[in-house]
């Protein structure tokens, strides 16, 4: 703590002697494309808004999503509290078991699953070693991306053959005997540009000590992973192909009835490719996109602490065609018109349990298809230099759950040079996934195939201020959902039930001395309530993060990020008192450039080895320490 309060300083010290204004931070961090789908200055854009560049990614010294998500006003990072198989996200008070309320893209392409909705099994540690930029939405996203855009819409965007600027090869070691393997290269010929990138990790995981799992036994979590992932960028003219391929292997910190792992061995794999053509105008432009994904899921799954052992298997093919339309030449608005199909089949579901096949007996889940037809308008209004106006609307029509209407409206006032205010409002939904729907032949899980999306209602104002080198940005929301998809227990039945509403503020001070010196502080407080439950269990009122970057003699440069986390109450009828308020130090100190010639960083995560317990909703359970101290070398050549 005192090394950030120090770091602080020195950045709030330093700031008086610069004789004049200084640059933007970054290149990139005052703009959003995600948005509005078009390029706009991040205080005007219609949303409340946070870009992380591919300069912060580096000094934070974060190697996958998750770590930069921690970053992120209102986010939190966390285990399932019913069942501890793997990393889930709480966004604005708002905690789903994997995360299927927030939409993940990856140059543009969405990347939750149909299956079950989520991107956490797979994306939680994508690697982000060629990663420019996160745009990261808070609020909803439907009017523009379709389902599960609820609370967020965290869009990656890699760097591409037309934005290649060096080879890099990388290595990085660490505790849990942890160790990630990269490479990159790129050519241009003939006027067709070309780059792949290729990674490769594997950690045993920290192996944390659970005291009482649902059996009321002790023993260690066994949530190790194997990661590989690559992609391969080609343009040409006004075609570009992406294609992209990630799979995963891991155990998992439980098992699939919450009782000490042994034996679950959990693989993943999702490809995709974008082939698209643009044709660029001064006043419209006209994309075409087509789109092919394979998801697959194939665990091993132990149950009962290994009585027995179980192999649900599943396959997701989406194919996509997309086009829109932007038109800028009428009288201060810019229109865009974008339409788009996806056909969705579910094939090679199976069982197998103890080596034996029961697919014809006793299937999990059930082969079928899902077409999309979807319709999206948007209209960014200027009607003066000081007002912008955005009403979109998106109409979608599912083949198994019917259609859907998601409108957004926002109007932005530019108050003077150094201020705007926001005002936003945006419906959104999440379509029910085939988990939802299809499940059969389980105790605890039982589909519903007149099963209805989830709803929210969301209303937000913002505001952003900056004078020099200060910034303050801050906003204050409502969101109110309805049609919640969930189970009551005993029964296993999946049903539409109860509402919630979260509320809230975000608020965010910076200081941007220079590109190496900067610091921030956030603090978030967020409350939600249940028409079934009361106050919503697992989550913090208060959340805050004092963060500090400084260059350092011989071309070093010190990053710090100090996270407190506030108490978590327990659901209605738990007995267990609240999870205690929690706080963690990273570090990260870099030694060289990583955009040319040799550099290497040292990172420590948890510096003083806080104990941080993730909650689990089972009061005959003990809660899981989320993770211990970690640290970690990192080797990078750029030429």
């Amino acid at each position: 703590m005192h090394l950030v309060c120090l770091l602080l300083a020195i950045v709030i010290a330093a700031s008086p002697l610069l004789a004049a204004p200084v640059d933007l931070l970054f290149d990139e961090q005052d703009s959003v494309m995600t948005a509005t789908e078009s390029k706009r200055e991040l205080g005007q854009a219609p949303s409340i808004v946070t870009v992380i560049t591919e300069k912060q990614i580096h000094d934070m010294g974060a190697q996958n999503l998750l770590e930069v998500l921690e970053a992120v006003p209102g986010f939190m990072v966390a285990y399932p509290s019913d069942i501890a198989s793997g990393h889930t996200l709480s966004v604005r008070g708002l905690k789903s078991s994997e995360a299927e309320k927030t939409l993940l893209l990856i140059n543009g392409h969405r990347v939750n699953n149909p299956y079950s909705g989520s991107w956490t099994f797979l994306f939680d540690e994508i690697p982000l070693d060629e990663v420019r930029r996160i745009e990261v939405i808070r609020g909803p996203g439907s009017a523009l991306y379709g389902s599960n855009a609820m609370v967020a819409v965290i869009h990656i965007i890699t760097r591409t053959a037309d934005t290649f600027r060096a080879s890099t090869l990388d290595f990085s070691a660490g505790n849990h005997r942890y160790s990630e393997g990269h490479v990159s290269s790129g050519a241009t010929s003939n006027g067709t540009s070309m780059m792949f990138s290729l990674n490769a990790s594997s950690s045993n995981g920290d192996r944390q000590y659970i005291a009482k799992d649902a059996a009321g036994r002790a023993g260690f979590s066994n949530f190790w992973r194997r990661q590989q992932t690559g992609f391969l960028s080609i343009t040409h003219g006004n075609w570009s192909l992406f294609a992209m391929h990630a799979g995963k292997r891991r155990g998992s910190l439980l098992d699939a009835t919450n009782q000490i792992d042994h034996a679950s061995n959990i693989s993943v794999r999702q490809s995709f490719a974008t082939l698209e053509w643009q044709q660029p105008h001064d006043n419209w432009d006209l994309l075409l996109r087509s789109e092919g994904d394979l998801f697959s899921l194939m665990p091993l799954w132990q149950f009962y602490g290994g009585g027995m052992l179980g192999q649900p298997q599943v396959r997701n093919l989406t194919l996509t065609q997309n086009v829109r339309l932007r038109d800028r030449g009428w009288q201060n608005h810019e229109w865009t018109l974008h339409g788009s199909y996806d056909h969705i089949r579910q094939f090679d579901v199976r069982t197998i349990i103890n080596g034996t096949d029961l697919t014809n007996i006793a299937n999990h889940n059930r082969n079928t298809t899902r077409q999309i037809w979807s319709l999206a308008i948007q209209d960014e209004w200027q009607p003066s230099d000081a007002l912008g106006i955005t009403a979109g609307v998106r109409l979608e029509r599912y083949s198994d759950v019917g259609g859907h209407v998601s409108p957004r409206l926002a109007a932005v006032w530019h108050a003077s040079d150094n201020l705007d205010i926001k005002a936003m409002y945006g419906h959104a939904f999440r379509a029910p996934n085939f988990i939802e729907l299809y499940s059969a032949h389980n105790v605890a899980l039982l589909g519903n195939p007149n099963v209805k999306p989830e709803i929210v209602d969301t209303y937000e104002i913002g505001t952003s201020w900056r004078q020099g080198i200060w910034q303050i940005n801050g906003n204050v929301f409502e969101s109110r959902f309805s049609n919640l998809i969930t189970r009551i227990p005993p029964s296993p039945q999946t049903i539409n039930v109860g509402k919630e509403t979260l509320r809230g503020f975000e608020i965010e001070w910076r200081i941007d001395a220079s590109k190496d010196l900067y610091g921030s502080v956030a603090y978030t407080w967020q409350r939600g309530t249940s028409s079934l439950s009361g106050s919503l269990p697992d989550v913090p009122h208060h959340m805050a993060r004092l963060s500090g970057d400084a260059p350092l003699p011989l071309d070093a440069h010190l990053h710090a990020d100090l996270h407190w986390i506030g108490s978590m109450a327990r659901a209605s009828g738990d007995p267990r008192p609240p999870l205690p308020a929690t706080w963690q130090l990273d570090t990260a100190i870099r030694v060289g450039s990583p955009a040319n010639g040799p550099s290497a960083s040292l990172i420590a995560r948890n510096l003083f080895k806080q104990t941080i317990y993730s909650p689990m909703a089972n009061p005959g359970m003990s809660d899981i320490p989320y993770h211990g101290r970690e640290w970690l070398l990192n080797l990078s050549w750029a030429f």
